[in-house]
């Protein structure tokens, strides 16, 4: 064997690491089939006359009759099985096969996000403010109860769903290109040249930029109603909110703000290796996950919520954009946008950082 060969032999890690991508695929398929078959089992509950469930009704689909949502909800469980089982154990290299699982897999997806609306990404907003004020308020313990109430499981089940398809299709993927599934390089050497980390830190930084600047836009926005200023919305609102009402702007203003700082380590120096300040942790890299894995929940979160948003906005004339109203939904126009942003610098960061990979040996 040449040198060259040897070069090009997967590490020692590389069929451990292979498994647990296996593991992986795996996990979506369980996922997706449990998820059928609760849903043909509700399905057979819901009769004509029936109305939208709670965790439905307050998305793009809250007008659609229950029962035909139920059904709908089979379809998507049952093509999302489909299309995971198929990537999974299917080896076809085909143009046809892969073209229909594309496809396949983005009609799950979109199905995905228009079941899905602002519920998750509330929650996730109000967690910080909620946990701290728990300890001084049984009402505010009482609301965390939110979080196992079906709306929630049901729609952080469609996102997990959508998450690991959306993983299996991307290792799917790297395989018809004849690269590494976990880490994306090309077996051939010849991988795009936006990957690069030189390349990937530049249009990452763009990307940070976009994405930190609208959560901090909107957190503007609520922190300013906490303080009584009516900023983008109708004084006498801004007025009425008191006590328990305040967990809402406070809680959620403060968790933009904050996201949109962290988003900013995802160019900085500080997001690679823990500041001077951090006593313990300073000087020490940033493990790639602790960045990676929060910023692509709130991606994710974030889409789908900025979506309902303006379909609620369209629905209900919100969408004025007066001096009393734009603030109420107008920043989450920019959502959507601030998904991509976000899930792009995200990516960039985890270019810059992926270092050698464990199942292939090249970095």
């Amino acid at each position: 064997m040449t040198t060259h060969e040897r070069a090009q032999q997967p590490a020692p890690s590389g069929r451990a690491s292979g498994r647990h991508g296996r593991r992986i695929e795996s996990l979506a398929v369980a996922w997706w089939v449990v998820g059928a078959l609760l849903a043909i089992v509700y399905r057979g509950t819901v009769d004509a006359a029936a109305v939208a469930p709670e965790a439905l009704n307050h998305g793009l689909l809250r007008d659609v009759p229950a029962e035909a949502l139920a059904t709908g909800v089979v379809a998507l469980a049952l093509g999302g099985a489909l299309l995971t089982a198929w990537m999974r154990w299917g080896r076809s290299t085909a143009r046809g096969p892969r073209v229909a699982t594309y496809a396949g897999t983005a009609v799950v997806l979109l199905a995905a996000l228009l079941l899905v609306d602002a519920t998750v990404l509330a929650g996730l907003g109000y967690l910080p403010a909620l946990l701290v004020m728990s300890f001084f308020s049984a009402e505010v313990r009482a609301s965390l109860d939110h979080y196992v109430a079906p709306d929630f499981l049901f729609q952080t089940a469609v996102l997990g769903g959508a998450v690991l398809l959306t993983v299996a299709a991307v290792r799917a993927t790297r395989r018809s290109l004849a690269a590494c599934e976990r880490c994306g390089r090309r077996h051939d050497g010849a991988d795009p040249a936006w990957t690069t980390p030189a390349s990937a830190a530049r249009w990452g930084r763009v990307a940070a930029l976009v994405a930190a600047a609208i959560p901090a836009f909107y957190g503007l926005t609520r922190i300013a109603w906490a303080l009584g200023i009516p900023l983008g919305f109708s004084r006498d609102e801004v007025e009425a909110m008191r006590g328990l009402d305040l967990i809402g702007p406070i809680g959620l203003g403060a968790f933009a703000l904050l996201g949109a700082v962290l988003t900013l380590g995802l160019y900085q120096r500080w997001g690679d290796v823990f500041p001077r300040w951090m006593l313990g942790l300073a000087g020490r890299r940033v493990p790639v996950g602790l960045a990676v894995v929060p910023a692509t929940v709130v991606a994710v979160a974030v889409l789908p919520a900025g979506i309902s948003m303006i379909g609620l906005g369209l629905q209900e004339g919100l969408l004025g954009f007066d001096a009393e109203t734009w603030a109420a939904v107008g920043p989450a126009f920019l959502w959507p946008l601030w998904s991509l942003a976000l899930g792009a610098a995200t990516y960039a960061y985890w270019l810059r950082r992926r270092g050698t990979c464990g199942a292939c040996g090249r970095g």
